[in-house]
């Protein structure tokens, strides 16, 4: 083999168990250079059944453990907007075919400075959180920081 030229043009080393290019690439079968095939990245089935328990406990942990809470019921998310524009999101446990609302403006310490009656009509389904924008035609007190909106249902 002391003559034989590899297929990348230099003498080919004896790896201990075939004569191979010295790049690696080729081996020789006894007649002719032939490619060495590399095999692409396997796991190995522990990597794997690791992996899907992590995932599994993870899961079980968002789930389970720290579930997202629900999202509550009756009026959040209020905001003055303006002296004639505020909203808020509501959500009822039943469905409401005839609601509306009464509005009760608070200043810092909380004492009551204004109140709307509502005169809009809305209908609510049951575990659905509805946005409210509300547009007045009465300014309200510019004392208010806050308010309430108790909800009626006339259905």
């Amino acid at each position: 083999m002391s003559d034989m030229i590899g297929p990348d043009g230099r003498p080919p080393v004896f790896d201990g168990a075939a004569w191979v290019s010295q790049d690696r690439r080729y081996w020789w079968n006894g007649a002719a250079w032939l490619r060495i095939k590399r095999r692409g990245f396997r796991p190995p089935i522990a990597m794997t059944l690791i992996v899907v328990a992590f995932l599994g406990g993870v899961w079980y942990l968002l789930h389970d453990v720290f579930p997202t809470p629900p999202t509550p019921y009756g009026v959040t998310n209020m905001k003055i907007d303006s002296s004639t524009l505020f909203e808020f999101d509501y959500r009822s446990r039943t469905s409401c075919k005839d609601l509306t609302f009464e509005y009760v403006f608070l200043d810092q310490q909380g004492q009551p400075v204004d109140r709307f009656a509502d005169e809009k009509h809305n209908a609510v389904l049951a575990d659905v959180t509805n946005h409210f924008t509300i547009y007045s035609f009465a300014s309200v007190d510019s004392n208010a920081v806050r308010f309430v909106a108790t909800p009626t249902c006339h259905a």
